[in-house]
């Protein structure tokens, strides 16, 4: 094929690739700075989908939900498909609840049962206090988004975190935790409101049959 032919189909491939965004790495000084300027939610209502990772098996399993959270510590985390899922801390006690049998399961609030959603939960209300919980893998500036990779200082089942925060809307957009048995847990956040949520959204509806398994 004649050179000009060959440098006249590159330059055509150039012209309909899309551009792809370059990143600015922030040190741990600029992520500072970018922090000082996030909000932490004192109520926050997200749509979100899961994704559970299993190592052993590999394979990964996908759920929709939506989920309310208010300071200090009342969440509801609804997962809607394959079926319905709750669980609800209303102040004094974690509910594993199910709708559709109108049962649920009560467990103490620190338990084992609780751990793994309140990590999500903490990373997505407290995005201004991270760096005095975790230490700074990389940071770096794409576009309308923060993505940050942190470790914990401490040693625990999490092994590493990457997060994006959404700039404009200013909110944690995904989430991803690698655990130490090589299962990994993504979050991807959409349609954040902080609109006021009252106490009664946190209540188990009436007559609903409670199990204690404290």
């Amino acid at each position: 094929m004649p050179k000009f032919f060959l440098k006249f189909a590159a330059v055509c491939l150039l012209a309909i690739t899309p551009a792809v965004a370059l990143g600015k790495d922030l040190s741990v000084e600029e992520l500072r700075a970018a922090q000082s300027k996030m909000k932490s939610s004192d109520a926050l209502t997200v749509d979100f989908v899961q994704t559970k990772y299993s190592g052993l098996r590999g394979k990964s399993t996908r759920r929709e939900g939506r989920a309310l959270f208010v300071k200090p510590n009342l969440f509801k985390w609804m997962l809607q498909t394959p079926s319905k899922e709750f669980k609800i801390y209303d102040g004094k006690s974690f509910y594993d609840f199910s709708p559709d049998a109108a049962t649920a399961k009560r467990y103490a609030p620190n338990g084992a049962q609780a751990q793994e959603l309140r990590q999500v939960i903490d990373l997505v209300l407290n995005v201004d206090t991270l760096l005095k919980r975790y230490d700074l893998v990389k940071a770096e500036e794409v576009g309308d988004l923060i993505k940050i990779r942190l470790s914990p200082k401490s040693p625990g089942d999490l092994v590493g975190i990457e997060l994006h925060f959404a700039k404009k809307e200013e909110f944690i957009s995904y989430l991803k935790m690698d655990l130490n048995n090589k299962n990994s847990l993504i979050h991807e956040f959409k349609n954040p409101s902080r609109a006021a949520i009252p106490a009664s959204a946190f209540a188990l509806p009436a007559g609903v049959k409670i199990t204690d398994s404290i």
